[in-house]
């Protein structure tokens, strides 16, 4: 089965480029419009629209992606249980990690388990994690470290966690150990992760509560530098506060507490490959001897 061509359009929607995916995926842009046009042969459709700022999905391609996606897992399948036939551990495991709390134990465990399984190829992907779930829905992830969302198969929870408010050192909420809720709404506040479904725009949402945005920012150590200039406050997993920590800089559990469910998701187990179930019955015992859950 050739998924190839189907690699390459995903590739090329998700750069917004042929010649970036082509880049990524090492092909020439003559030979990327080749495999586009044989896909758009094989649909009778137009897939994508291409001009000066790139190339994306018509509204038909937007609907099948969902299919490309599962004939390329089909294809992968196909090739895995073939190999294993045959008594090869082979196989292509996609994870995504929401947290950065969890990179030095989960690059340590893939760096392990491709030791052994060296013709495995272990990919790690970083995001939110409302988009990270999303991509696991799509087959685009094997398996993702995320904060809980709903109609996920799979569910190993890790921990409950709590949202944080980072403060300057000197101010009152720092003294009081806590942050009430209803302050959020008095204060400048420095997004992070703007236009993105986070643990915290959930909460957000779900409490009718609309902060004064002074600030927006792409990660979490930059959101705490502009806290210590005293440009406003933010919120934080109190997971992530230990690759934020510095001078100046005080987090206090927000009152009432909100908690929020960290853990690993996946899909359906009874269609998993090989390789997948091989890793989570290899990162089972050394998530307990991590004490991560």
């Amino acid at each position: 089965m050739n998924i190839e061509k189907y690699r390459a359009l995903l590739c090329a929607i998700e750069k917004g480029s042929l010649s970036a995916a082509g880049e990524e995926l090492g092909y020439t842009p003559s030979g990327m419009s080749r495999m586009i046009a044989s896909i758009e042969e094989e649909t009778g459709l137009s897939l994508l629209i291409r001009g000066r700022n790139g190339a994306v999905p018509t509204k038909d391609c937007q609907k099948l992606i969902p299919y490309f996606s599962k004939i390329i897992l089909a294809g992968e399948e196909l090739q895995k249980q073939t190999e294993e036939i045959q008594g090869l551990d082979t196989g292509h495991i996609a994870i995504g990690n929401a947290y950065a709390f969890y990179y030095d134990w989960l690059a340590e465990t893939v760096s392990e388990f491709c030791s052994m399984y060296p013709s495995i190829r272990v990919t790690i992907t970083d995001g939110a994690s409302s988009e990270l779930v999303q991509m696991l829905k799509d087959y685009r992830l094997d398996i993702a470290i995320v904060s809980r969302r709903q109609d996920l198969p799979m569910w190993i929870p890790l921990k409950e966690d709590r949202l944080m408010v980072m403060v300057p050192s000197g101010h009152p909420a720092a003294q009081k150990g806590i942050f009430s809720v209803a302050d959020l709404k008095k204060e400048p506040f420095i997004e992070i992760f703007p236009g993105k479904e986070t643990d915290e725009s959930i909460f957000f949402r779900e409490n009718n509560i609309k902060v004064n945005v002074s600030h927006s920012v792409q990660d979490n150590i930059a959101a705490a530098s502009m806290v210590r200039a005293g440009l406003g406050i933010a919120m934080i997993n109190e997971t992530e506060l230990k690759m934020c920590r510095r001078e100046g800089i005080t987090a206090v559990p927000l009152d009432p507490a909100q908690r929020v469910e960290l853990g690993i998701g996946a899909g359906d187990m009874e269609t998993a490959c090989s390789a997948l179930k091989k890793f989570l019955s290899f990162i089972m015992p050394r998530i307990k001897e991590a004490g991560l859950s």
